[in-house]
């Protein structure tokens, strides 16, 4: 299989730098006919590139188990996948390392998963993929600061997040959604909007972003702990609260706003003993927009359809054969094709390859310097790999879709010119 996807591979490897043969790492490299001499940004002038050792490790942190555990597995699988391709191309130009990746589950807990940094960090490992949860990252920040550790993030989106360091993220960061999120809301023609968040710093983010560019009243009400798993209060007092403003603005005018994981479809089991909470439009983001349980649980896929429950979904920039190709191991695997996380968790693995092989080194502040290099000049499963300033990816769209009928159905396009949602 990794011989196979070399082929649908080349256009990645055409399109990020070669080492010059016979020309030492440390001094020349050229990127897509441009030569940079030194490599200045990557390695201090005088500095050789060290020897490199028969096997890297990576780690990779993802949601296994948890909140979130219905992308965290597929996540893993793609980065997996990534793995053995990359070894096959190393093998193909003869490099004489291999790659390897120390999977953990970071369970949905941010606890867990310092604790999973710091045993990863015990065994010499400073460059991570995964790292799904905003939450997650802001909450090791210090720990990954202070110990040069590299995180190639495939899913943490949160804006506060979005600052020049050692964390990258190859998914676009909320403040783009949040102004799409909002376009979908006012397109409904919702006046009053509730929220229903996670009280983490994704959630407080997204939250009050929707609710700056929504510009209609915006109900902050149920903010909940990330690990709960019982919604009966905040259910009860969400019934209740749409009850009132029902009467007072009529249903076609009130909408809900849910900011979260896979613990929805708790919350939504709970909902169905409840007589209002389904009475009005809800809405969330791209969070939501992958998740399996409504088409494959029946009080789901009822209530989503009562609600007309409505997404933005992030698309993937282009098509191309990379993509395709992990398509296909995906649909054989899964019954379905990768998510817009699944690419990113495969091109995660890729790109870190790729900064390794070009700068001949495994220093992590070394591959900070050459990796938004790389990026630049490379293209993976999700399109084109180009980061912004602070690290993020650069590219960004974004689909309405609704659930109708028992299915999903895309509705419109997000302009970011009118911020409106074009049809």
């Amino acid at each position: 299989m990794a011989m196979m996807m070399m082929v649908y591979l080349l256009p990645v490897v055409l399109a990020v730098a070669c080492l010059v043969p016979g020309v030492a790492a440390a001094q020349t490299f050229l990127y897509c006919g441009q030569t940079l001499s030194a490599f200045p940004t990557c390695l201090a002038p005088g500095v050789a590139a060290a020897q490199m050792p028969d096997n890297v490790k990576i780690g990779g942190i993802f949601e296994v188990s948890g909140s979130w555990s219905s992308e965290g597995e597929q996540a893993k699988t793609a980065a997996e996948f990534a793995i053995e391709d990359f070894n096959g191309y190393l093998r193909e130009m003869g490099a004489g390392w291999t790659m390897s990746m120390a999977v953990e589950d970071a369970q949905g807990n941010p606890a867990i998963v310092q604790e999973k940094i710091q045993n990863l960090r015990g065994i010499n490992v400073d460059m991570l993929v995964g790292m799904a949860f905003s939450n997650h990252i802001h909450l090791s920040k210090s720990y990954i600061d202070k110990n040069h550790i590299l995180v190639i993030s495939h899913a943490a989106q949160a804006e506060n997040l979005a600052i020049d360091d050692s964390v990258f993220r190859l998914v676009p960061h909320d403040g783009n959604q949040s102004p799409a999120v909002a376009a979908a809301i006012r397109d409904a023609g919702v006046a009053v909007l509730v929220t229903v968040s996670r009280a983490d710093t994704w959630g407080d983010g997204l939250r009050d972003g929707i609710a700056s560019s929504f510009g209609g009243e915006v109900i902050k009400l149920i903010r909940y702990d990330a690990v709960a798993t019982d919604f009966s209060v905040s259910v009860s007092v969400l019934d209740e609260k749409i009850r009132d403003l029902i009467d007072e603005h009529g249903a076609d005018k009130v909408g809900v706003l849910y900011i979260g994981n896979d613990e929805f479809l708790t919350m939504i089991q709970q909902m169905k003993f409840y007589e209002n909470v389904s009475k009005v439009r809800w809405f969330s983001t791209n969070t939501q927009a992958n998740a399996e349980y409504f088409m494959e649980d029946p009080v789901a896929r009822e209530f989503a359809n009562q609600a007309a429950f409505t997404v933005t979904r992030y698309v993937a920039s282009e098509d191309n054969e990379i993509r395709r190709a992990l398509d296909e191991r995906f649909v054989a695997k899964y019954n379905s094709t990768a998510s817009p996380y699944g690419y990113a968790a495969y091109d995660s693995v890729w790109l870190l390859g790729f900064a390794i092989l070009q700068t001949q080194s495994v220093d992590t502040e070394t591959l900070t310097g050459a990796i938004p290099l790389v990026a630049e000049h490379m293209l993976g499963a999700a399109g084109p790999l180009t980061l912004t300033d602070e690290g993020d990816l650069a590219s960004f769209a974004f689909d309405a879709w609704q659930f109708r009928d028992g299915t999903w159905v895309k509705y419109g396009e997000y302009d970011p010119e009118s911020m409106t949602i074009q049809r």
